[in-house]
């Protein structure tokens, strides 16, 4: 594992210089199968981060170095993203029993059919494919997320001001093509889509171009994002909070076969969060929820509400539904603050897996 880590970085100036605009031909390898029946423990990380604001909005605490600070909504013309500090947390994601890594695109990756979605840093498809080899070695299978949504889109750049055109919508497709192709058509394909309210662009969020979906016209979006992903063979995995803005049009449209992502549940007061994991549930979909660690405290993670989270879950929805979690530290790959945190995050879910399996055994 420290030779990979160590080729992986060492490799990384020379694979980052080369933009693609086609994909690269894969290295003869044997097929990797990941382990389909296994309970799933998933990690989120942001490889890519132009996903909260398409301005420039002052940190409410500003250091000499803004990489780390806990505030990063601010949209940048380069990758905040660092390898070594990429390598920690997939590390920290091993030595913790994960087996599965959500991969947070946005800006990170050079997509062979838009190139002009690239910032300084951005990988290659090369150096993704190599990274990819490298955790699946690892047991860690890699599973691409996209965030279509409107309030987290601002690494599609001036695609952001062009949202449910036919160009746009035919971006969305290919851009899906491509990341399902480089992954090499994995299990499962996350794209976001939570969030895309007015309060969330207009109140935190801080765009300057603020443009939301509604009714009819965000699930034609939706459930042609779903069809295409569907067509290159992965299952799609989404955000279920619009269960709480849009629910009647939510249980007559959202396809069964979505992989339902529920968050927020239990740390708000509010029954309406809990609800929507029963009534989800009845209905029959399966699930791998997100167990956020997110704390804008300094150096703390949220823990009672992750355990709140995976307790309600368990006992709510049946274990054939339940596939596994994915823990969510909502930090990006930098230095000081957000990598401790990563790491933190999975030390502590990583005590919390290893004790429910102690205790199913027992």
């Amino acid at each position: 594992m420290e030779a990979g880590r160590r080729e992986f970085i060492a490799l990384s100036s020379l694979a980052a210089a080369g933009v693609m605009g086609g994909c690269a031909a894969r290295s003869a390898i044997a097929p990797y199968r990941p382990d389909e029946k296994a309970f799933i423990k998933a990690a989120l990380i942001h490889l890519g981060s132009n996903m909260w604001t398409d301005v420039r909005t002052p940190q409410k605490n500003d250091k000499p170095n803004p990489e780390d600070s806990w505030d990063f909504k601010d949209r940048v013309d380069y990758l905040r993203a660092k390898d070594d500090v990429w390598c920690d947390c997939i590390d920290a994601m091993k030595r913790n029993g994960f087996n599965m890594v959500v991969i947070d695109l946005g800006e990170a990756l050079a997509y062979p059919s838009h190139p002009e979605l690239a910032v300084k840093g951005t990988w290659s498809v090369e150096k993704m494919r190599r990274e990819l080899d490298r955790l699946r070695g690892m047991g860690l299978e890699p599973i691409p997320k996209l965030n279509f949504s409107t309030t987290h889109n601002a690494w599609m750049k001036d695609w952001r001001h062009k949202v449910s055109s036919p160009e746009y919508l035919d971006t969305v497709d290919e851009l899906i093509r491509d990341v399902a192709e480089i992954f090499d058509r994995p299990r499962f394909f996350h794209i976001g889509y939570d969030e895309e309210t007015m309060g969330h662009q207009g109140g935190w969020g801080r765009y300057e171009y603020i443009v939301v979906r509604r009714g009819a016209l965000y699930w034609r979006d939706f459930l042609r994002c779903v069809d295409t992903v569907r067509a290159t063979g992965c299952r799609p995995w989404c955000f279920s909070d619009k269960i709480w803005h849009d629910h009647d049009r939510f249980v007559k449209y959202m396809p069964r076969d979505v992989i339902m992502c529920p968050w927020n549940c239990v740390e708000s007061k509010e029954k309406m969060y809990t609800k929507s994991i029963d009534e989800m549930a009845a209905l029959g979909f399966d699930f791998i929820p997100d167990g956020s660690t997110y704390s804008r405290n300094p150096g703390s993670i949220t823990r009672g509400e992750l355990k709140h989270l995976m307790k309600y879950a368990r006992a709510h929805i049946p274990a054939k539904n339940l596939k596994g979690f994915v823990i969510c530290p909502w930090v990006t790959c930098t230095p000081g603050m957000p990598r401790q945190k990563f790491i933190d995050s999975m030390d502590f879910a990583g005590e919390m897996f290893a004790k429910w399996e102690a205790e199913d055994k027992g």
